[in-house]
């Protein structure tokens, strides 16, 4: 059984809202989630993520017959899919799929500029509360070994975002001077445009003169999230069995904003 010592804590959250949304075609027809119904979901294997499209579809009126089926090492092992940047590209343009779950920053943005209508439907409006994603994790043990160091990391991922935040123009362009060598990552415009839809989620609140805060975690948010899951019994043992949420003592124990700056 996992120790104190290696069981793992989120030590800060990269955004502070949610960027990705479940998509299809608009010429599909399937204009909302009650819709996927016997439809095909091309599914990256995400530990809670068949479940949270099926409650979603459920939360519209559906019945939640979703047809998933799997992308071969989340897709990675799909050399359109590599070479599209995005599984609209791949695998709903293609005919392969009905809808995905997709960043709306990045492969959003890809469809709109090669004329691709689609339709999103965002997991908040359907009564999917967001939960911090993604997190920076660290263990037990390491927190009792070297604070500090996880406190210094921090530091400087808060400036980085902060200047992300503060300067997106410029941001984009040293993120294509260092990592061009990737296709999409050459495409200057891409990352403007990719980094003015995402730089309003880096940091709590609104701009003011401290520009708000990276990181930081709030309880509701987590209890909101635990409380979800544990509620739909999205939440399993390794054996599929379903916990109940006294399997968790406390919400508190699963993040910290305690080395944040």
């Amino acid at each position: 059984s996992r120790t104190d010592s290696n069981r793992l804590v989120a030590v800060a959250a990269l955004l502070q809202g949610s960027t990705s949304s479940i998509c299809t075609l608009q010429s599909s027809g399937i204009d909302r989630p009650a819709k996927l119904d016997n439809a095909r979901y091309a599914s990256y294997d995400g530990r809670f993520e068949d479940a949270i499209v099926k409650q979603m579809v459920l939360n519209d009126g559906g019945n939640g017959n979703v047809k998933f089926h799997s992308l071969e090492d989340h897709g990675y092992a799909d050399e359109e899919t590599m070479k599209s940047s995005s599984v609209v590209s791949s695998f709903l343009k293609s005919g392969a799929s009905d809808s995905t779950w997709i960043f709306t920053h990045w492969e959003g943005i890809l469809a709109e500029r090669d004329g691709t209508k689609l339709n999103f439907f965002s997991l908040e409006d359907y009564g999917i509360p967001y939960g911090y994603s993604p997190v920076l994790l660290t263990s037990e043990e390491i927190i009792g070994k070297d604070p500090e160091m996880i406190s210094s990391v921090l530091k400087g991922l808060e400036k980085g975002y902060k200047f992300c935040a503060e300067n997106p123009y410029r941001a984009a362009e040293i993120l294509h001077e260092q990592a061009c060598r990737y296709p999409h990552l050459s495409d200057l415009a891409l990352l403007e445009a990719s980094q003015l839809k995402i730089g309003d989620k880096y940091l709590t609140g609104d701009f003011d003169e401290d520009g708000g805060d990276w990181g930081r975690m709030e309880h509701v948010r987590w209890e909101k999230w635990v409380e979800f899951l544990f509620q739909h019994g999205i939440i399993t043992d390794r054996n599929g069995e379903v916990l109940k949420k006294d399997s968790i003592e406390d919400v508190t124990k699963l993040f910290t904003n305690e080395f944040l700056p």
